[in-house]
């Protein structure tokens, strides 16, 4: 007789971030927040784990389609079938032959996100519009003449423990703020992502799409392209981005051309795929162009911090 597994409580009950650490995955604890925990592994793999409601969930970062609960995990990585992964994760609970991690190996509680406009507008409200910034002079080598120019005017905020702050839009306006520093790129609690996008102008005929702003700023220092504005999405887009991008687009009555300017790795292949795809879906016929640095790994800010000045 087969044995049932109660896999609602597995999903519920069971740490995904201490299992994921069990088998390989690292939290990389700068890039992760109270209530989104980004996990690496060895082999390339990329995932970002959090709660819905009860349930520990998890998206990778390269794969739109490697989602959902640990079940999910389990199978998408070992291609187990259900009653090998209930009996694994029986095991997991029990005790019986399950190896767990070191404490500091994983994150031992994970809230869940709740979006917070009002929050979001609170902080942005006490922030300060700055054309330069050490952290991003400095250490991320953006000339000060890009982070003043009129394009970026506006664009770029500090806060009062010196963070750089990127704003993000939606539809309906502000939804977000991501800090970065030396220490830490993260969205602020109650933050959605939407998009950080420079200022755009009527003759613009250039979209320049980056997956950080501050790779975003990077192209610009090195390419300096008139008539072009500048967009970044945070990472792997979530579905309530694309939206906001196309309205970008339709809004940019001279675009002829977008340029795709995101990492050289599986990370930037599958974020360059999707947004050419979806864009071609949504009807744009002007040109689009995937520009990635030469080297395999790297983004243009490491490009940009190889060059001599």
């Amino acid at each position: 007789m087969t044995k049932k597994y109660d896999f609602a409580a597995f999903k519920q009950s069971i740490n995904l971030t201490q299992f994921a650490a069990s088998v390989g995955y690292t939290v990389d604890r700068k890039k992760s927040t109270k209530s989104s925990v980004v996990m690496r592994h060895s082999n390339g793999d990329k995932v970002i784990v959090s709660r819905r409601g009860q349930n520990w969930v998890y998206f990778s970062v390269h794969d739109n389609q490697d989602n959902g609960t640990i079940v999910n995990f389990i199978e998408r990585r070992t291609g187990k079938a259900m009653a090998e992964i209930g009996r694994e994760l029986h095991a997991w609970i029990g005790g019986g032959g399950a190896t767990f991690p070191q404490p500091s190996a994983y994150v031992k509680e994970v809230d869940e996100h709740q979006a917070d406009r009002n929050r979001v507008k609170r902080i942005f409200r006490n922030l300060r519009s700055i054309a330069a910034h050490p952290y991003l002079m400095e250490v991320r080598a953006i000339p000060q003449c890009v982070l003043s120019s009129p394009r970026f005017r506006g664009c770029i905020y500090n806060d009062r423990y010196g963070n750089a702050a990127f704003p993000h839009h939606d539809s309906e306006g502000l939804c977000g703020l991501e800090l970065k520093n030396t220490e830490k790129g993260v969205l602020v609690k109650g933050s959605v992502k939407g998009l950080w996008t420079s200022n755009i102008y009527q003759a613009d005929q250039t979209l320049v799409i980056a997956e950080v702003a501050i790779d975003a700023l990077s192209y610009a220092a090195i390419f300096m392209k008139p008539d072009t504005a500048y967009t970044a999405v945070s990472g792997a887009m979530g579905p309530q981005q694309y939206p906001v991008l196309l309205n970008t687009v339709r809004k940019m009555k001279n675009l002829q051309t977008i340029i795709l300017a995101t990492d050289n790795d599986k990370g930037g292949d599958s974020i360059a795929e999707k947004l050419e795809a979806y864009l071609k879906e949504q009807g744009f016929t002007g040109e689009i162009i995937r520009h990635s640095p030469e080297t395999r790994g790297d983004d243009w800010n490491e490009v940009l911090k190889m060059l001599p000045y």
